[in-house]
C-alpha cells in the first residue's frame, strides 16, 4: 500500500483530525447537471435558477468580491427569452437556462473587459469569445464577469475573499470564478489558467477546476498573459459539469492557430468507467514542504484510489531540482510573453499595479539568451514527462502543498502555493483539482491529477471515481 515520504511522516492525529467525508463547498447549491435537467423536465424554470444565483450575489458579493460586473438586467432578459422557448419545447443545448460567470480577461460582446486593472477600464469588447459564444449558444445564461487578480499576473486575487474564511486568500488568477461557485453566485464558470490560475483558486475555495490539454480550447477573445501557456478552462462544484462545460467548449477554431483539429468527444462517458487497473504514478518530491493535513488528507486520497483498483507507485521524478527548474522557466517565459503584449499599454504605466508593474519592467529586461534557454528547457522536459507518461496513466499530487494562507502571508506563499501546477501548465498537459479534504480550521485541501496530452478523458475518469467515494 501506499506510504506517505519517511522523511516527512503524517501527524499521528492527522487522519482523527481531518473528516473523511469533507464537504465540498460551505454551501449547498445545485450543480449544472441536476439544473439542466429539471429544467428540460419542467420542474424549475430558467428564470427561477437565475434569481437563485442572484440572490447570492446580493448576499455574497459585497463581502466576497467575485463578481466586478453583474449583468442582471441581461441575465433576466435572456432567462425570460429562453423559458419563452421552453414552453414552445425547444431548447438550445445542454445548457439552457444555466447561470454561467466568465472571468473579467475573456470578452463578453457589449461587457466591460477590464481584466481587473485600470489600464483596460473602459474597454467595451465588440464581439464574444470563442468559448462564450459557444456557452450561449447552448443556453447558458451568462450572469456577469468575474474578479481576477490584475491581467491575470498573479496566483492570489488579494482584492478578493475566501469563501470559507474570509481572512484567507481565495487564490488566483481565476478567484472571483472559484468564489462564485463555491457560493453558488453561479453554477459555472470560464476561467483561464497558464501558470495555476484555474487549479489554485479551486484548491483553495473547494471547487473543481480543469485545466484541458493546450489546444483544446480556443483563446481568441482573451487578454493575453502569454501567448504559449494560455489556456481557457473551466470551473464548476463536480466533475460531471466539469465534462458537460467540456462538451461545449473544446473545439477547433479558426481564429485561434493554436487549436488542435481532432475529432468530437463525449466528455461525459468516460465519467461511467472503472479505473481499475490504470497506473497511477505520485511523485514524492511534490510533498516536499507540504502541510501535514495536506500530506493526511492526500495519503487518505491514494489510499482511496488503490481501493478502487489503481496500481498505485511512489516516483522520484520530478525531482525537486525538476519542480524548482520548471516553475523558474515557466516564469521566465510566461512574464516575457506578457511583457510583450503589454508593450501596446506603454503609454499607461501609472495605472498598473505596483505588483503588476514591476513583473512586467522586470521581464523588459531578460535577456533573449534567457528566453531562449527557457524555452530549451521546456523542450527537454516535456520529453521526458512525454517519456515518464509511457509507464503511467496520470500523476497525482497535492495541487498545492499548503491551504489557503492569510491575506498578510500571500508573500511567503507565492512560489510554494503554484509549485506542483506550474510544470503541467508549461508543456500543456491536462489537470485537474477536486477537492480531497478539509483541515481542522475547515480550509479545503485539493488533489490534483495529471495526464499525458490528449488523455483528458482519463483525467476525468479518475477524478470522477474519487468524487464518488466522497
Amino acid at each position: 500500500m501506499f506510504s506517505l515520504p519517511e522523511s516527512r511522516p503524517p501527524n499521528p492525529k492527522a487522519l482523527e483530525d481531518v473528516p473523511r467525508q469533507a464537504p465540498i463547498t460551505p454551501h449547498e447549491k445545485l450543480t449544472i447537471a441536476t439544473a439542466a435537467r429539471r429544467v428540460r423536465e419542467g420542474a424549475l424554470t430558467c428564470m427561477e435558477l437565475l434569481t437563485k444565483a442572484l440572490q447570492q450575489i446580493r448576499q455574497q458579493n459585497s463581502k466576497l468580491n467575485a463578481f466586478v460586473h453583474i449583468m442582471e438586467e441581461e441575465a433576466l432578459r435572456h432567462a425570460e427569452t429562453l423559458d419563452a422557448e421552453r414552453k414552445r419545447g425547444h431548447l438550445r443545448g445542454p445548457l439552457h437556462g444555466i447561470p454561467i460567470s466568465v472571468k473579467d480577461v475573456i470578452h463578453v460582446q457589449g461587457v466591460k473587459t477590464t481584466a481587473s486593472s485600470k489600464v483596460m477600464a473602459d474597454f467595451v469588447p465588440p464581439y464574444d469569445a470563442t468559448a462564450v459564444a459557444l456557452l450561449k449558444k447552448m443556453g447558458a445564461v451568462i450572469i456577469g464577469k468575474t474578479s481576477t487578480h490584475e491581467f491575470a499576473l498573479g496566483v492570489t486575487t488579494p482584492q478578493s475573499r475566501n469563501p470559507w474564511d474570509p481572512t484567507r486568500l481565495p487564490g488566483g488568477s481565476s478567484g472571483g470564478s472559484a468564489i462564485s461557485i463555491a457560493t453558488g453566485m453561479s453554477l459555472g464558470s470560464l476561467g483561464t489558467d497558464t501558470r495555476a490560475s484555474i487549479r489554485i483558486p479551486a484548491s483553495l475555495s473547494g471547487v473543481v477546476g480543469y485545466k484541458p490539454t493546450f489546444g483544446l480550447v480556443s483563446t481568441y477573445g482573451v487578454v493575453t498573459l502569454s501567448w504559449s501557456m494560455d489556456h481557457v478552462a473551466p470551473m464548476a462544484s463536480t466533475v460531471e459539469d466539469i465534462a458537460l462545460l467540456l462538451n461545449v467548449i473544446v473545439g477547433h477554431d479558426p481564429k485561434d492557430p493554436a487549436t488542435v483539429d481532432r475529432p468530437k468527444e463525449d466528455y461525459i462517458r468516460y465519467l461511467r468507467k472503472s479505473i481499475k487497473g490504470l497506473k497511477l504514478g505520485v511523485p514524492v518530491y511534490s510533498l516536499y514542504d507540504a502541510h501535514w493535513e495536506v500530506e493526511s488528507a492526500f495519503g487518505e486520497a491514494i489510499r482511496t484510489f488503490q481501493t478502487l483498483g489503481a496500481e498505485v507507485t511512489r516516483i522520484e521524478e520530478p525531482g525537486l531540482e525538476d519542480f524548482q527548474q520548471v516553475n523558474a522557466a515557466g516564469l521566465i517565459v510566461s512574464r516575457c510573453e506578457a511583457a510583450a503584449f503589454h508593450r501596446s499599454f506603454s503609454t499607461r504605466r501609472s495605472l498598473y499595479t505596483e505588483d503588476v508593474f514591476e513583473q512586467l519592467d522586470e521581464a523588459s529586461s531578460v535577456l533573449a539568451t534567457n528566453y531562449i534557454q527557457a524555452q530549451r528547457f521546456r523542450a527537454h522536459f516535456l520529453e521526458r514527462m512525454l517519456t515518464l507518461f509511457r509507464r503511467f496513466d496520470a500523476l497525482a499530487m497535492p495541487t498545492s502543498p499548503v491551504p489557503a494562507p492569510r491575506i498578510e502571508e500571500s508573500e511567503r506563499f507565492l512560489l510554494i502555493l503554484s509549485r506542483n501546477c506550474v510544470p503541467w501548465s508549461f508543456i500543456g498537459f491536462p489537470a485537474i483539482s477536486t477537492p480531497c479534504g478539509i483541515t481542522s480550521n475547515r480550509l479545503p485541501i485539493g488533489l490534483q491529477l495529471v495526464g499525458a496530452p490528449f488523455t483528458d478523458g482519463i483525467i476525468l475518469a479518475l477524478a470522477s471515481a474519487f468524487e464518488g467515494t466522497h
